[in-house]
């Protein structure tokens, strides 16, 4: 069970550095500049960090980025589900059923 839990950590942690510095724009968020809120992809670094939004959108005038139901679902799935899947996998490969 421990190293089920240290091989998902391990994964979570690499899925979570890929997605900040790779500059993949798949999360889906609501971006407030003055009153006009529209939205568009952004990458998990962009979320993070609002200096580093899409072309279109205005840094200075951003006021607030929210994650949409998409972009949550999203981040966890890529973030927590796939690496915990992933972490059980190559941590119950190497046990054998008699």
């Amino acid at each position: 069970m421990q190293k089920i839990i240290l091989y998902s950590f391990i994964a979570i942690a690499l899925f979570t550095a890929f997605f900040y510095l790779y500059d993949a724009a798949i999360f889906e968020a609501d971006i407030t500049e003055n009153e006009l809120v529209y939205s568009m992809d952004i990458s998990l670094h962009a979320f993070l960090d609002h200096t580093r939004l899409p072309q279109p959108a205005i840094v200075e005038q951003v006021s607030a980025v929210r994650p949409t139901w998409k972009g949550i679902f999203l981040l966890i799935i890529c973030l927590i589900g796939v690496p915990i899947m992933l972490g059980y996998r190559v941590a119950t490969n190497g046990e054998k059923k008699k």
